[in-house]
């Protein structure tokens, strides 16, 4: 990309994930997030799935396939950032959606510890031209992450009536911005896409449906909070690892093997929640 193009797709990247924060922090309700974590079962579990389980898990996959140096990367990127970009496919009004919202919450304001820690210690394996400085990292998603997040947070809480009204317009506005990033990765990097191979496709297919078992195990007896950990599992923020890829990584082709990876879960994503719809039919 051209250095115009790419100080545009940066701009992008951060409002995108600012909005999504916002956007979450309007969303979030104190009931909710007091919901999950007076259940430390099933607090700990998560976190263990979503932070610990599955970064370990690609890492060890990654590590041990012979892949190209932007796809290492970029699959290490997403399974350390948190959260999912399938926000349709959370649940309807219910104990569920209170779940899956303060679970939203909850890793999104961990992310701002996590993901400089995991990236001190993976950044042994990657080469000096790959390098990230863990400490602009955590800088970054201060400002792009924590701070939209707390913003709305505190909207919801000290101006309720006007959080409702702001609810869906944000909501819809993130999400939009957030196709349109993707879109654009897809439209400037097509022939980057389009020359990932067939072994990181399959390697992606693999940690995409191992994910969403390990969420699914671990999401407890509830189908609903097993349904909704599995799709948070497998599908990340992709926001969050686009951010990190764009604003460190520029030279390296690392934003359309997250781009791949957005769609290839999503589709199994949606594939798993056709499965357990089915099962739930009499």
């Amino acid at each position: 990309m051209s250095d115009s193009t790419l100080l545009l797709c940066s701009n992008l990247a951060k409002l995108t994930l600012f909005s999504l924060m916002l956007s979450l922090g309007v969303t979030l309700r104190l009931e909710q997030i007091l919901l999950l974590w007076q259940r430390p079962g099933l607090l700990n579990r998560s976190i263990l799935a979503i932070v610990v389980v599955v970064p370990m898990l690609v890492a060890l996959v990654v590590f041990s396939f012979q892949l190209p140096q932007e796809v290492e990367i970029g699959l290490l990127l997403t399974a350390i950032a948190p959260g999912t970009s399938l926000t349709f496919c959370l649940p309807k009004p219910n104990r569920a959606q209170s779940y899956a919202i303060a679970l939203q919450a909850t890793v999104s304001l961990l992310a701002v510890i996590t993901v400089p820690m995991t990236i001190a210690i993976l950044q042994e394996f990657f080469p000096p031209e790959a390098q990230i400085s863990p400490l602009t990292v955590g800088q970054q998603l201060a400002v792009a992450q924590f701070l939209p997040l707390m913003i709305g947070m505190t909207v919801r809480y000290c101006w309720s009536d006007f959080a409702d009204n702001l609810e869906t317009l944000l909501g819809q506005t993130a999400n939009v911005l957030l196709c349109i990033l993707i879109l654009w990765i897809l439209a400037e990097q097509l022939d980057a896409v389009l020359q990932i191979g067939l072994l990181p496709l399959i390697v992606i297919g693999l940690l995409a449906l191992i994910s969403l078992w390990i969420g699914h195990f671990l999401g407890g007896r509830e189908s609903l909070t097993r349904v909704t950990l599995a799709t948070t599992t497998a599908t990340h923020s992709a926001a969050l690892a686009l951010f990190i890829a764009i604003l460190n990584l520029p030279h390296l082709s690392v934003s359309p093997v997250i781009t791949v990876y957005v769609l290839v879960s999503g589709a199994l994503t949606i594939a798993y929640l056709t499965w357990n719809v089915a099962l739930q039919m009499p």
